[in-house]
């Protein structure tokens, strides 16, 4: 868990391509995405048993470690994203049960002008990948308490 791709532009800026076919191969960890306490939900929905709910908040890591400088695309990131017109983000998707946080999943290094916009353009299925990942998790995780549970409360 707590991996990201990045980095990851809207289909239709000409540094899409360059930086999506690289996104796909570069993973880091981030332990540092679970004790970012500025989120935002952008969505909500239920999906089986859970409540899932997609939010966002800033990605302040160093950009010269997650993105080549030398690449092409370089100067227009760091325009669009001085500008304010794009905006450097983690996605935190959380799957819950009865208001509790079961599984959750992240992705670090979207840029994208907003959150909805990104959601609306997802056009790899990233937004599916992060959901699948934390429903799963989350359905493991209620497994091993009912276990925890009738070992507690029925053997003894």
């Amino acid at each position: 868990m707590n991996n990201f791709v990045a980095p990851v532009f809207e289909k239709g800026y000409p540094c899409f391509e360059a930086v999506n076919n690289i996104s796909k191969e570069q993973k880091m960890t981030h332990t540092f995405f679970q004790n970012n306490d500025n989120f935002i939900v952008e969505e909500q929905f239920d999906r089986d048993q859970f409540i899932i709910e997609i939010a966002f908040a800033p990605d302040d890591t160093q950009l010269d470690l997650l993105f080549d400088t030398d690449a092409d695309y370089y100067p227009e990131l760091i325009e669009n994203l001085d500008s304010g017109f794009w905006q450097h983000m983690i996605c935190r998707v959380q799957a819950k049960y009865d208001g509790k946080v079961m599984g959750e999943s992240y992705l670090g290094s979207v840029v994208s002008e907003s959150p909805a916009v990104w959601l609306k353009n997802d056009g790899d299925g990233q937004i599916d990948d992060l959901v699948e990942e934390a429903v799963d998790e989350a359905r493991n995780e209620a497994v091993r308490m009912l276990e925890i549970l009738k070992a507690d409360f029925l053997n003894g």
